[in-house]
Formats: structure tokens, C-alpha cells, sequence
């Protein structure tokens, strides 16, 4: 369904006349990614807003912008209109929109006016739905982020302080032609202080955690590696255990699951099976990761449909050790780990029927 067919259905649903958009995110849902509305990175208010009724789709901008937003950045087939300043764009936008009885906006600059209503969760759970041309891009991007993990571990060295290995993975990233909203790198005793363990200047002794967001053209993958200096030493990979079992019978969840609730339980009954049923109370396993990450959650009695294709983030933590991947539920209800690629090491979880590949630690 297109994008435009899938605002109009909402529009009927919510007995609206038009939707609102103003978020970077929804706009680049709207356009599947081929549009970047942003010019601030810093903030989610977009360059220019998106007008949605059943017969239209306008953007508004401050007409300071118009012409390049109009030869360089909109489809040719998307009217455009301009109002002056973007000071007071609320105003200028409210009085354009003033025709309408209701409208549907997805930000609260416009809830003091009685004609606007907030979108509702029923329609971000349709936003999930990705296209084929999207299934397509985040196949590349994760195959793409941990190729560049892979090549980049040999330079690894004790010695190095986690900031300077940021540094360096983050140039390296954005010369791909990736963005990186997080990496985060913690070695040693810092791995098991937080899930996200911001890098320090501290330099590495034996043992690495690296957790990275990468995102391309507004849809992301994240993922977690872990990587040695030398021999594991046995209760370090018991608890890299653990962890790949958790995150192995939450991605069988996914695919077999009707609900988001229904995934958490399976999680859960997995910590509880570690005698560890309380950890899973403070730490979200995980959730959705279309053009906003964590939209929803696996949390207890969750009644969010499970919706395929889609893509979910699953990272389970347990002993302060995450298995971070993000994981494709295709249409035919298979699921893939579109961040797991041939070469980083893997240890195999046996469930069932199932070989669920779960990545280990790089021994370098």
C-alpha cells in the first residue's frame, strides 16, 4: 500500500480531514526515505511540514527556503507553499490548516487550537510496514556496519582509549555514507556498569563492548559486538552464554508471537529460566525500529500486533552483557538478523527446531 493510501485510510479512521506532519521521521516515512527534510539534525521539527488529505499532499515552508526545498529535496509532483518567517510558523501553518475541522498533527505546538488532535497509536503501528525498497536498503545497511566492524578489529590494540576508537569507527562509518546516532565503546570493568556505556578516555586493558545505532536514509540498525585480547576466560563466556540464549528464544518469539506482549512473556520465561526473572524488569528486551526506534516496546501485556515486514531491535541484558541485533520478520512470518553477517564469530543456539546463530566474542 503506498504511503499516501495508508495517511488516507487514517484520515477515514480518525473521522479527520487532513494530516499533519512535522516530524523529520514521518516525513522520511511518508517519501520511504528518498527525502530528507532536515536541516537542524539536533531537533525532529522538519525543514518544511506535510499537508495530508485525501486528495492532496502540500508542503509547507518559510518561503526563505522555497526554492530549494522545491528543485532539490521534494518530488516534482508535491505542491508546495510558502508562508513568511519561521518564527512564527505555528501561526502561519494554523491559519492555512484553519479550513479544516480536524486535523491530525504529530507534534504538540498545535494542541492548544481545538481543531487539532494528536495521531494516534493506531497509526504508527502501520508506519512499521516496510516496503520492499526499504527491506532492501537496511539489508545493505547491516550487512554494511559489520563488515566495517569486522575490517576495523585488527587495528584493535591494548593501549587505546576508547574515545580514540569511537573516533575512529565514527569517521569511518560517516565516509560510508552512514549516519551515527550512537556508538558507544567501554572496555573492562566499565562494560557491566550501564547498556550505555558512554566512551571514556579510559585506555583498553583486555576486553571491548561495542554498541552502535547506524542509520541510512532515516531507517537504522543497532547491534552489540564484544572482542578479546587473548584467551576468554570461562565465567566471561558463561555469561556470553546466557545472553545468546535469551536473545536466540526472543528472535523464535518474534516470528512465532501474535503480540509484542506475547514476545516479552517468552523473554521473560527465558530470564526465569536463569534464575534471573528480576533482571528483565528494569531493561526493555527491545521493540520496534522503523523511522523511530522504540515507537513500541516488548513490555508485559503489550496488545501491539506484530506486524510483518518489519524490523525489531532485540537486546536482551543479563549480567550486564547485552546480545544486541536487529532482526527482519519477513512476510512469510521467517525472521533474519539483518546485523549478523558471515564473518564475525557465531556460536550456535539449538531451540527446538530451530539454529538460532548468535555472534560471540572476537578474539583478537
Amino acid at each position: 500500500m503506498a504511503r499516501h493510501d495508508i495517511v488516507k485510510a487514517y484520515i477515514d479512521e480518525a473521522s479527520a480531514e487532513a494530516v499533519l506532519f512535522t516530524r523529520n521521521s514521518n516525513i522520511q516515512w511518508f517519501f520511504e526515505g528518498e527525502v530528507d527534510p532536515r536541516v537542524d539534525i539536533s531537533t525532529e521539527l522538519a525543514a518544511f511540514w506535510l499537508l495530508v488529505t485525501n486528495s492532496m499532499v502540500i508542503a509547507l515552508c518559510p518561503r526563505y527556503d522555497i526554492d530549494r526545498i522545491r528543485d532539490e529535496v521534494l518530488p516534482k509532483d508535491v505542491e508546495i507553499m510558502g508562508f513568511d518567517g519561521f518564527s512564527n510558523s505555528v501561526e502561519s501553518v494554523g491559519s492555512i490548516c484553519s479550513k479544516f475541522s480536524k486535523v491530525a498533527v504529530d507534534s504538540d505546538l498545535f494542541f492548544s487550537s481545538s481543531n487539532y488532535v494528536p495521531i494516534g497509536r493506531s497509526f504508527y503501528e502501520k508506519t512499521q510496514l516496510l516496503s520492499e525498497r526499504e527491506i532492501l536498503r537496511l539489508r545493505v545497511t547491516g550487512k554494511l556496519t559489520e563488515n566495517i566492524i569486522c575490517e576495523f578489529a585488527p587495528e584493535l590494540q591494548p593501549g587505546m582509549t576508547e574515545l580514540e576508537v569511537e573516533k575512529v569507527l565514527r569517521a569511518i562509518f560517516i565516509e560510508s555514507g552512514l549516519e551515527v546516532p550512537t556508538l558507544c565503546i567501554a572496555s573492562d570493568e566499565r562494560i557491566s556498569k550501564s547498556p550505555y556505556p558512554v566512551s571514556t578516555a579510559k585506555k583498553i586493558s583486555r576486553y571491548l563492548m561495542l554498541r552502535a545505532t547506524i542509520r541510512k536514509q532515516g531507517l537504522s540498525v543497532s547491534l552489540s559486538r564484544y572482542f578479546h585480547f587473548g584467551a576468554v576466560p570461562q565465567e566471561l563466556e558463561q555469561g556470553h552464554e546466557r545472553a545468546s540464549g535469551i536473545a536466540a528464544k526472543g528472535a523464535v518469539a518474534i516470528m512465532r508471537a501474535r503480540t509484542m506482549g506475547e514476545v516479552f512473556e517468552e523473554i521473560k520465561n527465558a530470564y526465569a529460566s536463569l534464575n534471573a526473572a528480576d533482571e528483565v524488569a528494569y531493561y526493555s528486551p527491545g521493540g520496534t525500529n522503523g523511522y523511530t526506534k522504540n515507537t513500541f516496546l516488548f513490555a508485559p501485556d503489550s496488545q501491539i500486533t506484530m506486524k510483518h515486514p518489519a524490523t525489531y531491535v532485540l537486546n536482551p541484558l543479563i549480567g550486564g552483557l547485552l546480545s544486541e541485533d536487529t532482526v527482519l520478520l519477513n512476510s512469510d512470518g521467517t525472521a533474519e538478523f539483518l546485523t549478523l553477517g558471515e564473518d564475525f564469530p557465531k556460536v550456535k543456539v539449538r531451540l527446538e527446531s530451530f539454529r538460532v546463530h548468535r555472534p560471540w566474542i572476537m578474539i583478537i
